[in-house]
């Protein structure tokens, strides 16, 4: 089974040869290979109209971020959102948002800059925003960063485990799954940390590993 790394690495090479004088059909190429569609560009249209900040002119990381450019609506900010996220956050997140910059007729204005899991958390990063909203910004991003600890980044149920290397929060059920895909592809069971062990994990990795071996889950 192709993993997300090889999938990622596999749609720039494909990519590479589509476009490769193109960065703004390059990278929204990418977009559409790697990250899982819940809408047709008809529906992100209207989705847009209603969070106009969701409209996706390009990732400005990458080259070719440009609001000059004929919007197809493959793709919105909220398809940079894991699966999880996605389902148990929107349009709950959105809705939030848009009555804050309401209070300062800021809608039209407000433009995202990245949106990603970062250390098992969401990531909400924007270009700025009044000074009369901001503490309400503020609280809004930290609430989400909190809750998206509490639900599993893969299906939306609530988490269970933190995973290992590459942190993120999962639920039971898709903690067996990977460890049962895992345990195919390299012979060994993937280690989850229960959510209630982690400072005692953190406090002590060594004496935690030894005390709880890995088991199947």
């Amino acid at each position: 089974m192709e993993d997300k790394f090889e999938a990622h690495i596999n749609a720039i090479i494909e990519a590479n040869k589509k476009y490769p004088d193109d960065p703004q059909a390059w990278i929204t190429n990418i977009m559409e290979a790697v990250q899982p569609k819940s809408r047709t560009p008809e529906e992100n249209r209207a989705y847009c109209e209603k969070y106009p900040f969701l409209t996706w002119y390009g990732d400005p990381l990458y080259m070719g971020y440009s609001e000059n450019h004929e919007l197809d609506y493959h793709f919105t900010w909220e398809d940079e959102l894991p699966a999880g996220w996605k389902k148990a956050f929107c349009p709950q997140i959105w809705d939030e948002l848009k009555a804050i910059l309401e209070k300062a007729n800021y809608v039209d204005k407000f433009r995202f800059t990245q949106i990603k899991e970062k250390f098992g958390t969401v990531r909400l990063y924007y270009s700025g925003v009044p000074e009369s909203i901001f503490k309400e910004i503020c609280a809004w991003e930290n609430k989400y960063d909190k809750l998206s600890e509490e639900v599993c980044i893969d299906c939306g149920k609530p988490a269970k485990y933190m995973t290992l290397g590459w942190i993120t929060f999962i639920c039971e059920d898709c903690a067996r799954a990977r460890q049962q895909e895992f345990l195919k592809k390299y012979g060994s069971l993937e280690q989850f940390i229960p959510i209630e062990d982690i400072e005692e994990f953190y406090t002590d990795r060594a004496a935690y590993c030894e005390k709880h071996p890995v088991e199947e889950i």
